[in-house]
């Protein structure tokens, strides 16, 4: 069970407790949240059945050609999304913060190091020392609220992805994430096996509405409906924080069968395509709850050991949005919500079979462009 206190959610692990505090304040349970809620629990028809993912690459970044200084891969996800045509605008700007809340980042990635955030005030600072006050010690980059500590380095896999999907840099090497020059925050709260607790993240979206994003990007869900979630979701929305979340891929319309955070109010609820502009076999849909699409099938980023690996997910189509708005901001640092989601919509692509998502397959060039 979890309550509030102080405005910091409170995990109560005692039964005893339990009792005596839950009979004075409000408590509710706290679910278990998945990286990939749902893709396991199904598997693709046998026609559609895909190849197998190739182990990451773990060794050093590959090395420019010689002939191609910028031997970086501008892939199919990008091209469909007229992502070249927005970077013709602009690649990002540095003031804007994403918050990847998620596994963590592999904070030495070639692609990501130099896009991180830097909170300047924890700078060399002494292990366990507090100097900004925030509450949170040595939290120079993000903060790991699974492990406790200042260093949310990326032990799963799957934030680093996500976060190279954002903003993985334009060196001429590896990948380019839709917006290469934004900052990323790293705040983990999924663990080693995938899951990470309600109540971590909670406190990790508290922490970038705190710090200064103003877009975080959520490629989990699964729990049950959390009230606690919702305010801290809500508060965030409040403070001018857009908050993007992946559908889930358990192929069922979330209008009628909810899930969480993608559902909750203000959240631009993100579904997954594939190359052909189709929906995927996985991804969860229904227009009431799905605002937009983006391709979440195949997708190559960013992997932890310095590597790269291709995955698919709604988590994968969730960071290509947020990447997206990141640089809708980088044009417009005054955009509110209400203006963007209008903006996605109409510059959205229709969806081969047109059914299950309110705006359609978002077109990045379009969208940057009509900023």
């Amino acid at each position: 069970m979890m309550t509030l206190v102080n405005d910091r959610v409170e995990v109560i692990r005692n039964a005893k407790e339990q009792d005596e505090i839950c009979k004075k304040q409000y408590c509710e349970p706290n679910y278990l949240l998945y990286q990939s809620f749902g893709l396991r629990r199904r598997s693709p028809p046998q026609a559609q059945r895909p190849a197998p993912t190739p182990p990451p690459f773990t060794g050093p970044a590959p090395k420019p050609d010689p002939v191609n200084p910028a031997n970086e891969v501008v892939d199919v996800a990008k091209q469909l999304m007229s992502t070249p045509e927005a970077w013709s605008v602009t690649e990002g700007d540095p003031e804007i913060i994403v918050a990847n809340i998620d596994s963590g980042i592999d904070l030495d990635h070639p692609d990501l190091k130099s896009n991180l955030w830097v909170n300047s005030k924890e700078v060399g600072g002494a292990p366990g020392q507090d100097r900004d006050g925030n509450g949170y010690a040595n939290d120079v980059h993000g903060y790991d609220f699974y492990a406790k500590n200042g260093k949310p380095v990326d032990q799963n896999g799957h934030g680093t992805h996500t976060a190279g999907t954002i903003a993985a840099l334009r060196n001429g090497v590896g990948v380019i994430g839709v917006a290469p020059k934004v900052k990323l925050m790293a705040l983990r709260f999924i663990g080693p096996e995938g899951q990470g607790s309600t109540a971590d993240a909670i406190s990790a979206i508290r922490y970038a509405t705190r710090m200064g994003a103003k877009l975080i990007s959520a490629s989990w869900g699964g729990g049950g409906y959390s009230s606690l979630l919702d305010q801290a979701v809500q508060d965030a929305q409040r403070a001018g924080v857009i908050f993007v979340a992946a559908a889930g891929n358990e192929g069922k319309d979330i209008t009628r069968t909810p899930t969480y955070p993608a559902n909750l109010n203000g959240v631009i609820a993100v579904a997954a395509t594939d190359e052909t502009d189709q929906l995927t076999y996985f991804s969860n849909y229904g227009a009431g709850a799905v605002m937009i699409a983006a391709p979440g099938d195949k997708i190559l980023s960013t992997y932890v050991g310095r590597g790269y690996k291709t995955l698919s997910g709604t988590s994968m189509a969730t960071p290509q949005v947020a990447g997206a708005i990141a640089l809708a901001l980088s044009k417009n640092k005054s955009l509110q919500a209400s203006a963007i989601k209008s903006a996605l919509c109409s510059s959205a692509d229709p969806i081969r079979g047109g059914f299950g998502v309110q705006c359609g397959r978002i077109n990045i060039g379009r969208f940057v462009k009509g900023i």
